[in-house]
């Protein structure tokens, strides 16, 4: 047991909790020991009550008048904005929102007008024909033309132009 006695400043302390959490421990188990330091525990603690009560009673507002004039000095130390800052807050609604609004339309028709989709691209299929069948008839292997029969056979040159020639007479015979 702790036989030194606390003082009255570390028993304030400790009601208000200004004590560190060391020195609160101790002291708190000193309290629980000592019969003289609780009982000047006890009265600092009646005391300590006792003053607020009283604070709480005699707690009284401004008057209106004191009030306003605190809020008028507070008003007339502010700065106050110039005569540009006023302009620019005035106009800040009437230039943001146009600008936004021009801004949403320019990228909708840009996005639109980068990204469209293309044309369908229409095939003239006459041409194709005409082209096909022109291309048919210059060609000298094609199906209406004359095979020379060396390409289906091992006959000699002299054949080759006697079966061209009987050939073309049969291909105009049959047609």
């Amino acid at each position: 047991m702790n036989q030194e006695h606390t003082t009255t400043e570390n028993i304030i302390d400790y009601l208000h909790h200004e004590l560190g959490p060391e020195a609160d421990a101790a002291l708190l188990l000193h309290l629980k020991s000592c019969a003289q330091c609780a009982a000047m525990y006890e009265e600092q603690a009646r005391l300590s009550e006792s003053l607020r009560a009283f604070a709480r009673a005699s707690e009284r507002e401004l008057p209106q008048g004191v009030v306003a004039r605190i809020w008028d000095a507070v008003d007339a130390q502010a700065p106050q904005p110039s005569v540009t800052q006023r302009i620019a807050a005035f106009f800040r609604p009437a230039i943001v929102v146009p600008v936004a609004a021009v801004l949403v339309v320019g990228a909708f028709f840009g996005y639109s007008a980068t990204h469209h989709a293309s044309p369908m691209i229409t095939i003239d299929a006459a041409y194709y024909l005409r082209d096909h069948a022109s291309i048919n008839n210059t060609m000298p292997f094609g199906e209406s033309s004359v095979e020379p029969t060396s390409l289906r056979s091992d006959e000699s040159a002299s054949d080759q132009q006697w079966v061209a020639s009987t050939g073309a007479s049969a291909v105009a015979e049959t047609r």
